[in-house]
């Protein structure tokens, strides 16, 4: 259903077919093999956790981690591509269910640590969108790009300067005029070298001479161009996984749920404008000669700095949700730059080793200790399994 809500987005820009996106989302590969991927999972979860019971005559933890580690083999019928994906997101859940309950019982506990953990995360996925692209997902860095809205030749640009390449300036007079540029941005761009301290905002953003009026523009193009994504993901989860609660209260869970769709849009909108609003400052200050340095961990912290601000937007229940999502893409970036670097080996099949060790912990908390998993992890295995 997300993804039929998702593809209708395309259609009503015209870049699909109706009938060509529902084939995909319900007959498609992808479709098949997560649907035979989760029914083979709750298949040999059931199967191992209750024959267990029956063999030892307990029913206690131990048989959800063995069974959850075994069911975790069912990931293999998933593409490669995808089983990291899910392994990451598991293991993750896992951690989290992990840190839920030493925090219960008073081991640890950190005051705003989701906050903390999606800021990290975000600085090495801006550190990586600016300077190590190649270490992000195709699709999420796509997803970046287009958010952004900065062309992908003005960060490589960017990047060669950062490393002290020259630029070749027919190059960025071609991209500038290819964004209709101000009379001012075409004068800015004439005037620099292939030696240029640092790309200017005439090229990051040529439409606009003023700083603010661009990024005032981006806040709503941006909030407006993820509204009916953050819709679909609202939605579709609310109609079936909750339904009841719908059926309940209608009305306050529709006008709750809108609500959170347009402050989760607003919080994106904060995030790009205030990552792009310390870029421009950087060059400003440049410009005026007050900074002559432009170094590659200033993005990092950049990113930390716009995440850890726009983060307060979301409602802070989400805020462990969105830190979990970010995370493992930050931890495939910085393995991916680190494995370049030849400082990690890499290890055959780890994606499923790591879905099977992430689905024993989950499923053993599940088993006898379900509250300290995410309220998102437990109603999908409600949904999946029932109680066991």
């Amino acid at each position: 259903m997300v993804n039929l809500c998702l593809g209708m987005l395309k259609v009503m820009k015209g870049k699909g077919s109706f009938g060509q996106i529902f084939k995909d989302s319900f007959f498609g590969a992808d479709a098949l093999r997560f649907g035979s991927f989760f029914g083979a999972f709750s298949f040999l979860w059931k199967f191992v956790n209750n024959g267990l019971r029956l063999y030892r005559g307990k029913d206690d933890r131990i048989n959800g981690a063995v069974a959850g580690a075994i069911a975790g083999l069912a990931i293999l019928i998933e593409s490669h591509e995808r089983r990291v994906t899910f392994a990451q997101q598991m293991l993750i859940r896992a951690g989290q269910g992990v840190y839920n309950a030493g925090k219960h019982r008073g081991v640890f506990r950190f005051r705003h640590g989701d906050a903390v953990l999606f800021a990290l995360a975000c600085g090495q996925v801006m550190y990586a969108y600016t300077m190590q692209p190649e270490s992000i997902p195709p699709e999420y860095l796509k997803f970046m790009v287009n958010t952004a809205r900065v062309p992908t030749e003005a960060l490589a640009l960017n990047r060669a300067r950062v490393r002290g390449f020259p630029v070749d300036v027919s190059q960025i007079m071609a991209l500038v005029k290819r964004h209709r540029p101000t009379p001012k941005a075409l004068e800015t761009t004439a005037k620099l070298t292939e030696y240029t301290d640092v790309i200017p905002c005439a090229v990051l953003h040529s439409s606009y001479d003023s700083c603010t009026v661009n990024n005032a523009e981006r806040f709503v193009q941006v909030t407006k161009n993820i509204l009916p994504v953050y819709a679909t993901l609202n939605f579709v989860p609310l109609l079936v996984l909750r339904m009841k609660r719908l059926m309940a209260d209608p009305m306050n869970v529709i006008s709750r749920t809108s609500f959170n769709t347009l402050r989760s849009s607003v919080f994106l909108a904060v995030f790009v404008v205030v990552y792009q609003s310390q870029i421009c400052a950087h060059r400003n200050l440049m410009k005026r000669g007050w900074m002559n340095s432009n170094n590659k961990y200033m993005y990092w912290l950049f990113g930390v700095t716009c995440s850890g601000s726009a983060i307060m937007v979301e409602q802070e229940s989400r805020r462990a949700e969105l830190a979990m999502y970010v995370l493992p893409k930050a931890a495939e970036s910085l393995y991916k730059i680190l494995y370049q670097k030849n400082w990690v080996k890499g290890v055959k099949h780890w994606e499923v080793m790591m879905f099977s060790f992430a689905m024993s912990l989950i499923m053993s908390f599940y088993q006898q200790e379900e509250q300290v998993l995410s309220p998102f992890v437990t109603k999908l295995m409600y949904h999946i399994l029932g109680r066991n």
